[in-house]
């Protein structure tokens, strides 16, 4: 029986780690801009102003989120009630804004504003209070993943000038960056020392391995052959080719890790850099799991189409919720009610009503 035949088995390991929460986003190659959503279905909640909205960061609570505005040339964080409209100023920013990123429980927020003097990157809490600042002028940050019980130690990603993207280690108590050379993509907290990440084998194929950080170079060995993979809550889930079919990819999910929760399949379908690759994402408060999920489509000139789904990997299955324009990053509120969509999460899906949302005006 093939490795991939796991999937339909509950395996179980004398001792295992428990998740805890922590997340990774994937970046997806570019792609047509999205047309407008339909917007006319679905409940009505209070919206943003067109013209100063840059950004949606993610969920402060099920019906607060926190977003990115600029008006009359300032900067600012804000949380935003969906419910009231009420725009709560957390932090201003004279200087551009650049990067914003929540953390799980969203209770510290991690910013880059570009200054002339170069970039500074910050952490803030909900009350826009500074907790550490360092400068930085080399590059962009992309990504961040933080330690989930240790707030002061992030996996930060940072695109370099010159193309090339470099991942660090920042341990706010000593103010130390410190270069993870051994990282190909970004590394992602699973516990307080311990991470995930992707290396290539001398076979040419990727490996998800489990690190500490107390003992470079002992890794342990997770998944062969994975193409992507992501943490979303206690789950971790896993891409890697089916074996049953060439035409087909496989996704494990563990939870926890090593223990089959069960997968689903999706589509091969080549994009022109690689493969599409959704990602997921799923409430902290609740068991629904959600993803932007490609279809091929023979008769379309684009050959490929998209859609959101509720997906049960327990049950090997998925529910289309509705059809979207393209592949881009999601995110679901804590409750599950609601799901964030778009490059720059420009729209709202009502999950039990069924429908969009305007989010600006």
């Amino acid at each position: 029986m093939g490795k991939r035949g796991l999937a339909w088995f509950i395996l179980s390991l004398s001792s295992v780690l428990i998740l805890v929460a922590c997340t990774q986003r994937l970046t997806y190659p570019d792609q047509p801009d999205a047309s407008e959503q339909d917007l006319s279905s679905g409940s009505s909640l209070s919206t943003i102003s067109k013209d100063e909205f840059l950004y949606a960061v993610g969920w402060l609570d099920d019906k607060t989120i926190l977003v990115a505005l600029e008006s009359n040339g300032e900067y600012g964080l804000y949380s935003h009630d969906l419910l009231t409209g009420e725009d709560q100023l957390i932090r201003a920013f004279s200087d551009r804004l650049v990067f914003a990123a929540l953390s799980a429980n969203g209770q510290r927020m991690l910013v880059q504003v570009a200054m002339q003097q170069g970039n500074n990157v910050m952490m803030i809490d909900k009350s826009g209070k500074s907790l550490a600042d360092f400068h930085f002028s080399e590059g962009i940050l992309k990504s961040v993943s933080w330690n989930p019980t240790n707030e002061g130690q992030l996996f930060l990603s940072v695109q370099k000038t010159m193309g090339r993207s470099v991942n660090y280690l920042w341990d706010i108590s000593n103010g130390e960056w410190i270069e993870m050379p051994d990282t190909e993509d970004m590394p992602v907290w699973y516990s307080e020392n311990m991470y995930l990440h992707k290396k290539t084998g001398t076979d040419g194929a990727s490996v998800l391995v489990l690190s500490d950080i107390r003992f470079p170079g002992k890794d342990t060995v997770i998944d062969r052959e994975i193409l992507a993979y992501g943490l979303e809550g206690e789950s971790v889930w896993v891409v890697t080719p089916s074996d049953f079919n060439e035409k087909e990819l496989l996704v494990l999910s563990y939870y926890p890790l090593l223990i089959t929760q069960g997968y689903v399949t999706l589509p091969r379908i080549p994009d022109g850099t690689g493969l599409v690759i959704p990602e997921f994402t799923k409430g902290n408060d609740s068991d629904a799991t959600f993803a932007v999920i490609p279809k091929r489509e023979p008769e379309s000139v684009a050959g490929i189409s998209f859609e959101l789904a509720k997906v049960d990997f327990s049950g090997n299955a998925s529910e289309v919720l509705t059809e979207v324009e393209r592949m881009d990053p999601i995110s679901a509120s804590p409750d599950g009610t609601y799901v964030l969509y778009g490059k720059r999460y420009e729209y709202l899906y009502d999950v039990d009503h069924k429908g969009w949302i305007q989010l600006t005006e």
